[in-house]
């Protein structure tokens, strides 16, 4: 099964032609009569006529083998990642996910002038891959600010194994205006929320509030 994330419905095959995938056209409402025909074929079944949620999708009791193609709004996405990696995410040349890195986050958490852009905060939790590389990210930061507050920046990078480069300078800027209290409180709960997802699995709300919680923590 796969989603195209789009703004407007597509209803016109011909938008699709990049993907070089075999379609037919079929209403949300004809999906009850189509199930038996999908055994055995290629060809996608292009449901052109609504945007599918996750509630209307598990009514449907569609198989993720099945070869569907729902089209979806961008601001329902991330409830689909329950489905797991059976489900393939689309995007039209217009409507292509932007790309993120975690420093882009990192200076919005940092940021009091700022709030952190839903875009941005979609993109590191939409999953456990993105967030959990996030993560690696934000506690070596971290880990490196609390070092810098005893160590020399030199023994640093040695003991942490990396270039003495633009991050050692970063750091120590905000070290300006941040506090020891406040660099072990936001690995303290980096470890908790780590430890919630390996005890209970992923839970976008829980990521998303852990940024938000950290945000205000470390906020100047």
């Amino acid at each position: 099964m796969k989603l195209l994330v789009t703004d407007n419905l597509v209803s016109d095959l011909n938008q699709l032609n990049s993907f070089n995938i075999s379609f037919e056209k079929v209403s949300i409402k004809d999906i009850p009569n189509q199930a038996q025909s999908l055994f055995g074929t290629d060809k996608f079944k292009f449901i052109f006529d609504e945007f599918i949620t996750i509630t209307s999708f598990n009514k449907l009791k569609i198989n993720l083998e099945d070869n569907y193609i729902f089209q979806i709004k961008k601001s329902n996405l991330s409830k689909f990642t329950s489905l797991g990696s059976s489900v393939d995410v689309l995007y039209l040349d217009s409507q292509k996910k932007e790309s993120y890195f975690p420093w882009d986050l990192t200076n919005s958490i940092y940021n009091s002038r700022k709030s952190i852009d839903l875009r941005l905060l979609d993109s590191f939790t939409s999953n456990e891959r993105d967030f959990r590389n996030f993560l690696s990210y934000f506690i070596k930061e971290l880990l490196r600010q609390k070092m810098l507050i005893e160590f020399d920046p030199n023994e640093v990078s040695k003991i942490l194994k990396e270039k003495k480069d633009y991050k050692y300078t970063d750091a120590l800027k905000k070290l300006k205006s941040l506090d020891l209290k406040k660099i072990n409180k936001a690995i303290q709960y980096t470890h908790k929320i780590e430890k919630s997802i390996n005890q209970f699995g992923y839970e976008i709300e829980n990521s998303k509030r852990y940024l938000i919680s950290i945000k205000k923590l470390l906020e100047f």
